[in-house]
């Protein structure tokens, strides 16, 4: 058997662990392997330094800034711990697995060697190829909660102004956005994941500008459509954000990016079900 302990920072996916490794919910057990998923804080590393077996390490991208800035001691991070040692320990006793390049060599300027493997926690059969041409291409992005500036809308919202024949959808605001908006922008706010994902396999890609982060889930769905994602991070069939004016000219369904993606999603040593 194999569990997972989820760090309490991180919120909820498209799906769970169980239904998508086959691993078990953490409840103690120091012997069994584990894979330790997020590492934001001091709690999360304690469990980790304390467990006696098998350790395995799944990086989330904004849990190796909080490493790097150091652990708090106490509230408002006046007092802080040194990653350094923590790293080394981690790199001597721990296996490290992040999403793509910039995780990887954040972690390895620290000392931490990692594997490189992108991570979907969806059923990928629910997404089926559905890319058709448009010459008005439409593209969707997401936020969580209300946080504009690192999800980068406003830089997106730019965008609208400069490609004005596409559309660009937004999604999961829980508050109203307080920049001005263009009339090729559309802001659909918080819904439901099936519905968005029923609104989104008519468009033509997902947006992603974070130059830091993990493997979008968005960007997963968008390639598992064989569409044709825009990220700020470099991934095998999905375009830069130069290569976004061409994505007009995209006739065809990315059916390249999506075969490498089934092939190569969630292939961890922890995953029961690969």
């Amino acid at each position: 058997m194999i569990y997972h302990r989820w760090s309490p920072t991180l919120g909820s996916l498209e799906d769970t662990a169980e239904n998508v490794w086959g691993t078990t919910e953490y409840e103690g057990d120091r012997d069994d392997p584990t894979v330790f998923v997020g590492l934001y804080g001091l709690p999360d590393f304690y469990a980790l330094w304390r467990h006696r077996g098998k350790k395995w390490i799944f990086w989330c991208g904004s849990d190796i800034t909080h490493f790097i800035n150091g652990y708090w001691l106490e509230e408002g991070g006046t007092i802080k711990i040194d990653s350094k040692p923590l790293a080394e320990w981690i790199n001597k006793n721990c296996e490290s697995w992040v999403e793509n390049e910039v995780e990887y060599e954040a972690l390895k300027e620290l000392g931490i060697e990692s594997q490189i493997c992108p991570s979907f926690l969806g059923d990928v059969t629910k997404f089926e190829i559905s890319y058709q041409w448009s010459d008005r291409p439409k593209l969707y992005t997401s936020v969580s909660g209300d946080d504009f500036s690192l999800y980068k809308w406003r830089e997106i919202m730019d965008l609208t102004l400069k490609y004005p024949n596409y559309e660009f959808h937004f999604f999961g605001n829980i508050i109203d956005y307080p920049y001005v908006k263009t009339s090729n922008a559309f802001i659909h706010g918080k819904i439901p994941k099936e519905q968005m994902n029923e609104e989104i396999k008519n468009m033509q890609g997902a947006i992603r500008l974070l130059p830091f982060e993990g493997f979008s889930e968005i960007i997963a769905k968008s390639i598992l459509m064989a569409q044709w994602p825009i990220s700020e991070i470099k991934y095998p069939h999905v375009l830069s954000i130069e290569e976004l004016k061409i994505l007009k000219d995209k006739k065809e369904p990315n059916i390249a990016g999506r075969s490498y993606f089934l092939q190569n999603l969630n292939n961890f040593p922890w995953n029961l079900k690969k």
